[in-house]
């Protein structure tokens, strides 16, 4: 009875640690957003293009400075100070090491990209990786200790800083400057704030086979997350490489709206189900059960915002960006749409990790990543646009082959898949058809359109939705408010964190 007690307690904890840690992750992506729309009407699309040019080299440059050392202390169950003391110890010399290594690839990413702006402001922005690890092993803690509550405030106090900087000094002339000095900023106060919370302290103990467990755990997850950074900036590389940085800086801001509402929901249904369906995996039933179910509810929540957004966005970018955005109205549109099919082929992947078959995304990525090359490198000759179609190619036959993947391994029948996604489906193919005919009636433009069109989407989609699958909404709206109202009960007062 005690051990089902504390598994329960546990569940409930970490129901409500994935709640706080997505509203760090949106609460983030909000107020940079924000700031975006502001920084937008003060610079130009090429300077957040040379900006982007050295995001994607910092990105892959981090994944060396941090080596999967904060993974491997999440995971550590014994020895943790010393465990502690040793991250700390490799991420200082890991942060130098990086930070060198920017001031040698530098010149390097010029020449592939084709523009010299960039050596300058990639090397400042280096500073960033050793300001970055000095803070892995405080805010590994808080997320190790489940305080993700907690951890929510400097993510949080980070991107208000990153975004007021770069607001203040792009007001005040700075230009593409004002965007790094911004980002230097965020990290700057997020590392502070993360070691004020956690309070830890360095205490200099060390221990050789906990020093070896944790570097050579950081090696795997370095090799994962270097297949999985150049699968994720593949388009963003050929953009910059071959279309310059002001079709960067239009792709960029083409990508934030669709990432925020769309992937978003991803990582957080994906933290959920991830152990959910580990737990299932034995009952075969009952992980078919839930897998479709998982597809169910995501596509209700998906398909609504991917078409929302594509017919929205001619309206929204010029009135939120100004005019000068005009150019990334259209791969918005379809960027959209294309991570509103990328969102279905999440699933499988779930799957495969929880069935403890991790190596067929492995064996996947052998036919999707140089598809993926290939298909936007041609596509690049009819532009951003052309890349942002090229993005749906992609995921309607990603989507494809993990669907046939996963018939092979759970042996469900195109009814099955056709019962889950069809209510969805209908609904915002209604909900479209009512937004174009707002589109043609409507006497109002600029926000007043925008308005008319967000509150005529969500009606029209939630009545079609009501109308076709209601026990589904009834059992979702049910499911959340119990999930919420048993998490007060079932932890004791003793047993519960402050976070």
């Amino acid at each position: 009875m005690t051990e089902l007690k504390l598994a329960g307690n546990l569940a409930q904890k970490t129901i409500k640690g994935i709640f706080w840690s997505y509203l760090a992750f949106i609460g983030g992506k909000v107020l940079t957003f924000l700031s975006t729309i502001i920084l937008a009407r003060l610079l130009f699309p090429e300077q957040f293009g040379l900006v982007a040019y050295c995001l994607v080299a910092i990105q892959y440059l981090d994944i060396l400075n941090s080596a999967g050392i904060d993974s491997a202390l999440i995971a550590r169950r014994e020895n943790l100070e010393e465990a502690a003391n040793a991250a700390f110890a490799a991420n200082i010399l890991l942060g130098v090491i990086s930070f060198g290594l920017t001031w040698m690839v530098a010149p390097s990413v010029a020449v592939f990209f084709k523009n010299p702006e960039i050596v300058p402001l990639l090397r400042l922005l280096g500073l960033s990786l050793p300001i970055n690890g000095l803070g892995m092993v405080p805010s590994a803690l808080l997320q190790r200790h489940l305080r993700f509550r907690t951890k929510l405030l400097p993510s949080m106090s980070g991107s208000f800083t990153k975004g007021l900087i770069s607001i203040v000094l792009a007001w005040s002339g700075m230009g593409v400057w004002s965007l790094v000095w911004g980002q230097l900023a965020g990290i700057l106060a997020e590392t502070i704030l993360a070691w004020i919370l956690a309070g830890w302290r360095l205490t200099w103990r060390f221990h050789t086979e906990t020093t070896y467990a944790i570097a050579t755990y950081g090696f795997h997850i370095v090799l994962l997350e270097i297949a999985g950074a150049f699968r994720n900036n593949v388009d963003y590389l050929l953009v910059g490489r071959i279309l310059g940085a002001a079709a960067l800086g239009y792709y960029t801001m083409s990508y934030r709206i669709p990432e925020l509402l769309i992937r978003s929901v991803n990582i957080v249904v994906g933290n959920v189900s991830l152990p959910v369906m580990a737990i299932t995996q034995t009952d075969r039933e009952q992980l078919r059960s839930f897998y479709f179910s998982y597809l169910h509810y995501l596509s209700i929540v998906i398909f609504p915002i991917a078409v929302g957004l594509a017919i929205t966005a001619p309206t929204f970018i010029p009135l939120f960006l100004s005019a000068k955005w005009s150019q990334a109205i259209t791969p918005t549109v379809l960027i959209s749409l294309a991570l509103g099919i990328a969102a279905m082929g999440y699933v499988p992947g779930v799957l495969y990790k929880a069935t403890g078959r991790p190596n067929l995304l492995t064996r996947l990525n052998f036919i999707k990543v140089p598809l993926a090359v290939f298909v936007l490198w041609y596509s690049t000759r009819w532009g951003i646009s052309g890349v942002a179609a090229g993005q749906i190619v992609i995921g309607i036959f990603s989507l494809s082959l993990d669907t046939l993947v996963a018939n092979y391994i759970m042996h469900y029948s195109i009814n099955d898949l056709r019962k889950a996604l069809a209510p969805s489906f209908f609904s915002a193919l209604v909900m479209a058809i009512a937004l174009f005919a707002v589109l043609r009636i409507t006497p109002f433009s600029g926000l007043l359109e925008f308005i008319l069109l967000v509150l005529a989407g969500v009606l029209t989609y939630f009545l079609m939705l009501w109308r076709v699958d209601r026990e589904t909404v009834l059992a979702g709206i049910d499911m959340f408010r119990k999930t919420f109202m048993k998490s007060r009960r079932l932890v004791p007062i003793e047993a519960a964190p402050n976070d």
